[in-house]
């Protein structure tokens, strides 16, 4: 179970907090399945295409481990349901996912589409996205507890014609217990369309059973 709690500074309209929860099931061997939601503050005020309250349910499948000659490959497949305040069709979003270690230091590249439903006219019936990014573990190998992180990321502005949002992410991940860890982490959105976001910030705290 994975709860949390952020804040993004908006450069246009209102501030706001949100509150994410998930609960994350190892099914089978390299199949998870995830089922979650996210509350906003002012949640009529969202103009994003997930609203507050959207259930979001994902499966994430590890298609091959890392090897000599081979990165490690995942894919995941989530829908998007509109249960939320003034929601409306299903999104779809498909992404692969890819490691490659160097020693301790680890590359991970993620790429997705999101196919949109329920838009208005004048925004897209689907984005992409790519992230890069590289993790690295604190104390390997003797005694791990944290790992750093840190990517850049671009995504499709929402509006047709409207410029990619393209972002940066730092943070940390701290084993706490054998079934607890703490995350916590910092963004800007520092190119892209007017009402991007300078400054978000998240933290949360993950529990196994």
């Amino acid at each position: 179970v994975e709860v949390g709690v952020g804040f993004a500074l908006e450069r246009r309209g209102p501030d706001r907090d949100f509150f994410p929860v998930e609960v994350l099931y190892g099914a089978y061997p390299n199949l998870q399945l995830g089922l979650g939601t996210t509350l906003f503050t002012d949640p009529r005020e969202v103009d994003e295409q997930t609203k507050s309250g959207d259930l979001h349910v994902s499966g994430l499948y590890n298609v091959n481990q890392e090897t000599l000659t081979l990165p490690a490959f995942g894919l995941k497949l989530a829908l998007n349901l509109p249960t939320g305040v003034d929601s409306s069709g299903v999104d779809v979003e498909v992404k692969g996912m890819m490691t490659e270690s160097f020693e301790r230091l680890s590359l991970h590249l993620n790429a997705g589409y999101e196919f949109l439903g329920g838009t208005m006219r004048d925004e897209r019936d689907g984005r992409y996205e790519v992230i890069l990014g590289a993790s690295y573990p604190v104390g390997a190998p003797q005694y791990t507890r944290t790992t750093l992180i840190g990517d850049v990321f671009t995504e499709q502005g929402s509006r047709r014609g409207g410029s990619n949002v393209v972002g940066a992410e730092v943070g940390f991940r701290h084993q706490l217990t054998a079934r607890v860890v703490l995350d916590a982490g910092i963004g800007t959105e520092f190119a892209g369309p007017a009402d991007r976001s300078p400054v978000f910030l998240t933290t949360g705290i993950s529990v196994g059973f």
